[in-house]
């Protein structure tokens, strides 16, 4: 069964920092009967629907096919936190976007974390403005004021990469936090931000609830940027391969699933963690929490064709990110930030099986 705590990241901050160390063992283990425990960090205080597909294998029977039980684990703070809790041990698995990870190693920093999945080959974050916004592009943002979901993380990194892009210093422009909800796109149109940078379902569910935004065009180098993939630990990886990519098996049959049945997927989410469902009308609430998930799974890879194979990264793609971080200085090599072996023991899924599945599963 999959189990669920939350993480209070700065709590946790101040306990590793005040004992100096973490866990360097191998995780969860595994227990007699070869079942392996496998933390997964989330990088938010709530199971959101969104991200269903991370946990859904669980009531499919795609996590028991694997001999894995999963620990759910929420946590505030967002991608530097959930690199915090990886790099200490405290969890196994995450699927932050990899900015952070690449900044640290331009800083001289090194979390000794691997990314082995890809699982968004597209990039997640926008800048958007109010449709009848004088702005056109990032070029015209010079002086003014951006609200970013989170101060000091990837959504800033974006934004100030997409200034540089245009040849605006980033010191011109204030940067406030607004956070990622309604009062986000309130700070937008009443003036108090004249852009607002969050990521793609946070956009889907303010539209859904009303808001309207204009899409700025992406910086050029973004075109090759991936969104996310799944992370752990070097030492984890190296001694527990066969739960990496029994996770990693899982989760593509769960993004399967997910994309033949959206409505089932959030349905099941629902089930399984009650406490992030629906008080009210079901019916409105599903009309709410279906376009999220759709515009996720829609970036979500899942052709698994002989050309691009399930979850493998290419070094193209993280070339982009060192150069999109202006950083090609620092960061010479790329080769230390991915493996593509745990995605390579995924093999042949039956992908008809589990879109059958899906088509069958009831929805109400």
């Amino acid at each position: 069964m999959i189990r669920k705590r939350l993480f209070l990241a700065g709590v946790l901050a101040v306990a590793l920092s005040a004992t100096g160390c973490g866990d360097d063992g191998a995780g969860g283990g595994t227990d007699a009967n070869g079942v392996s425990k496998v933390r997964y960090v989330y990088c938010a205080e709530t199971l959101a629907a969104s991200g269903a597909p991370f946990w859904i294998g669980e009531k499919l029977g795609y996590f028991a096919e694997e001999k894995i039980s999963l620990e759910m684990l929420p946590v505030a703070g967002g991608t530097g936190a959930c690199l915090q809790l990886l790099a200490a041990g405290q969890a196994d698995i995450s699927a932050p976007s990899p900015d952070v990870l690449v900044q640290a190693a331009a800083d001289g920093r090194n979390l000794d974390l691997r990314y082995f999945y890809e699982v968004a080959p597209t990039f997640l974050f926008d800048a958007t403005v109010l449709p009848d916004s004088p702005v056109r592009s990032f070029a015209d943002l010079k002086d003014a004021t951006i609200g970013l979901a989170s101060l000091g993380g990837s959504f800033e990194l974006f934004a100030k990469a997409g200034l540089r892009a245009a040849g605006v210093d980033p010191a011109s422009v204030d940067f406030v936090a607004v956070g990622t909800e309604a009062a986000a796109a309130e700070s937008l149109k009443k003036g108090d931000i004249d852009a607002l940078v969050i990521n793609d379902v946070r956009y889907a569910a303010l539209e859904a609830a009303g808001y309207q935004f204009r899409y700025l065009d992406k910086p050029g180098v973004t075109a090759d940027l991936f969104g996310a993939g799944l992370l752990a630990r070097n030492a984890w990886l190296t001694e527990n391969p066969e739960a990496a990519a029994g996770y990693a098996r899982a989760y593509t049959k769960s993004v399967l699933f997910a994309k033949a049945n959206p409505e089932a997927a959030i349905r099941i989410h629902w089930e399984q963690y009650p406490q992030f469902a629906p008080t009210g009308d079901r019916a409105k609430a599903m009309q709410a929490a279906l376009p999220v998930l759709k515009r996720r799974i829609d970036v979500i890879e899942d052709d698994g064709s002989a050309e691009k194979p399930y979850g493998q990264f290419t070094a193209e793609s993280w070339q982009a990110y060192v150069q999109f971080l202006g950083v090609q200085d620092k960061v010479k090599d790329v080769s230390a930030f991915y493996t593509n072996d745990v995605a390579a023991k995924i093999g042949a899924i039956d992908a008809a099986a589990v879109r059958a599945k899906a088509t069958s599963w009831p929805t109400s």
